[in-house]
């Protein structure tokens, strides 16, 4: 299943802490890691499983700091 996101999720990369946002979500199955399609800061398109991103602070929803640990 795909799925566009309106509007686009701002993401981090947990390696390398690069910001960008999440315009597409892939779903193969309940056996695999649901990717997201991320357009990254620098102009790169990644597909991202969801262990490798987190949403970017906000301080509005209470979110002032990003936890990058497993």
């Amino acid at each position: 299943m795909m799925l566009q996101l309106n509007p686009m999720i701002p993401i981090v990369r947990v390696s390398d802490k690069m910001e960008g946002y999440a315009f597409l979500v892939i779903d193969y199955s309940q056996e695999h890691h649901i990717l997201f399609t991320c357009a990254m800061d620098n102009g790169e398109i990644w597909n991202l499983n969801n262990k490798e991103i987190r949403f970017q602070k906000n301080i509005s929803m209470d979110r002032k700091s990003i936890n990058y640990e497993d």
